[in-house]
This record gives C-alpha cells, structure tokens and sequence, in this order.
C-alpha cells in the first residue's frame, strides 16, 4: 500500500492516524487510492488554514472548498474517506467522530445556489469599504475565478501577451498543476495597479493581514467571510448565494449577453461543455415565455 507522501512539512499529529487508519482498512486498491488522496487533501487544507484542531464545521468549510474545484462525486468520495477516518478514531477511543451526519453534495444536473443580478452587482460594488474588497469581487466576477485561484495570485502571475494583460489562473496548489490563462479588463489592471501600490503588495495579490500569517496566502476561510459579508452588506438574501455564485455569475452574464457556449466554456476553463450546459439549459428554463403561452389557455 502506497502511504500517505506530503511535500510539505505538516505540524499536524493526524498525519500518522491516517497512516495507521488506511492500513488498518480492507477495501480495493481504487478505493485505497481515493481515501489517500482525500485525507492529503484534508491534511493540506488544515495547513492551509493553520487550523491544528480540526472541528465539523472544519470538515463542513472543506467540503465547501472541494466544490469550487471538483466534481460532487470526487468531494463525496473524499467526504466518505473523512467519515470513515474519524468513525476509526472513535473506534479506537482515540478522539471523539467529529464528522458524523455531515452530507456529502446532491447529484443534481442543476444548481442549487445562484448567481448575481445586475443590479446586486451594483449593489455589493455600492457597499464596499475599501479598494481590496472592490478588487476582489470585481476580479472575481470579470474573470470568473473560484475562491482558491482568487487566494492563489501572485504579483508574478499577471503577464503581457502582444499588448494584452493576462493572468496566469492556478488551482489546487501552485506546483505541478495545469495552468490556465485569463484575460484581464484593462479598466480591472488599472485597479490592481492602484490597489498594489495603496497595500504594498510585494508577493500575493491578497495575502494575509493576520499576525500569524502576515504576508503569506489568505485563506480559504477569510476569503469566503470576505465575500459572504459582501452579500450581507448589500442586503442580498442568504440562501441561494454563496462565494461561488461570483463565478456562476460570470458564466450566466456571459450566456445571457450572446456569447456562444463553446467560447464562454473556454474563458471559464470548465473541463467539460456539459458543464457550461447546465448553466445554458437553467437560463433556457428561466427565459421561456411557454409557461406564460399554456397559462394563456387556462386563463
């Protein structure tokens, strides 16, 4: 069995547990191979947001961070190997199961958040205190970036190409991963540019303010406090939004503006048109007047 490899030094004792844990389980090497991969991915998240303790809501906030980048079936398969982690630390009496009724991702071909109006556009823009809020959720929005590439930027990311800014779009984790690239506004340069020079960046776009963590990569954690603020600032209804739904916006702007699907599929950098086409199926449902032809009929 192959075990647990992180490149990274890793303070955390669950390390070790997880090593005993994946060899004290019986199942097939496929299985074997996705408890891995999602306990390192739990494992780096923790780093990441220099979280020691792990609690539920830790668990819950990392399911969250999974959606931005995977697919519902690769979070749930991580959610499974979480689950099944912490069900044998309880078994061992070695720590309480801090993960238990925790719901993985519905399968559903459609959303179950929302995207952004025009008009609540204005309003999130309307409410912002500073120049780093402003930049975040315009950036987010021009460029449909998830909340990890958003926390990902560097100062050395953003290049000229014959004339034209692009950004260089990163994921999961800057080393070995598959770039992407993303055109950026010129009216949105000229706002990176003042807010640099007003915050001093010198390395990441939007690092840390914490004394912790001064200078370093925000985290995934104050990123999302920072943009679900946004939406309660602007007195936006909760429940169908969520740090996302600046990326979905992007797409649903994008489709409703004539942009054809293949091209917007493109600059959103989704692995698959399918995916583009359940944002274009929703809008096709929303924008039909057949309900309004049969109602017609009846009334």
């Amino acid at each position: 069995m192959k075990e647990i490899v992180l490149k990274r030094n890793n303070e955390l004792t669950l390390e070790p547990l997880m090593k005993k844990f994946l060899n004290y389980i019986d199942v097939s090497d496929n299985t074997m191979k996705t408890y891995n991969v999602g306990l390192v991915q739990f494992c780096y998240y923790l780093k990441d947001n220099n979280i020691k303790e792990p609690t539920r809501e830790d668990i819950i906030n990392f399911r969250e961070y999974l959606r931005e980048t995977h697919k519902p079936n690769t979070v749930n398969a991580y959610l499974i190997a979480i689950r099944n982690f912490y069900s044998w630390l309880e078994y061992e009496d070695i720590s309480k199961d801090i993960s238990k009724k925790i719901k993985g991702i519905k399968l559903e071909r459609h959303h179950l958040k929302r995207g952004l109006s025009p008009e609540e556009i204005k309003k999130i823009i309307d409410v912002c205190k500073d120049t780093r809020e402003e930049l975040i959720i315009k950036l987010a929005i021009t460029c449909a970036l998830r909340i990890n590439e958003i926390r990902n930027i560097r100062i050395e990311d953003f290049y000229d190409d014959k004339g034209v800014v692009m950004l260089k779009v990163l994921g999961k984790a800057r080393d070995g991963l598959k770039q992407d690239s993303v055109k950026i506004d010129d009216r949105i340069f000229e706002l990176i540019k003042q807010y640099c020079k007003e915050y001093n960046v010198k390395d990441y776009l939007f690092y840390s303010t914490s004394p912790n963590n001064y200078g370093n990569m925000m985290t995934t954690t104050s990123l999302r406090k920072i943009i679900n603020n946004l939406y309660k600032r602007a007195g936006l209804d909760m429940e169908k939004l969520s740090p996302h739904s600046t990326r979905h916006t992007s797409v649903e702007l994008a489709l409703e503006s004539g942009i054809p699907i293949q091209e917007v599929s493109e600059f959103v950098r989704h692995k698959s048109i399918n995916t583009t086409m359940v944002y274009a199926k929703e809008l096709n449902q929303r924008n039909s007047q057949i309900a309004n032809t049969l109602g017609d009929f009846v009334f």
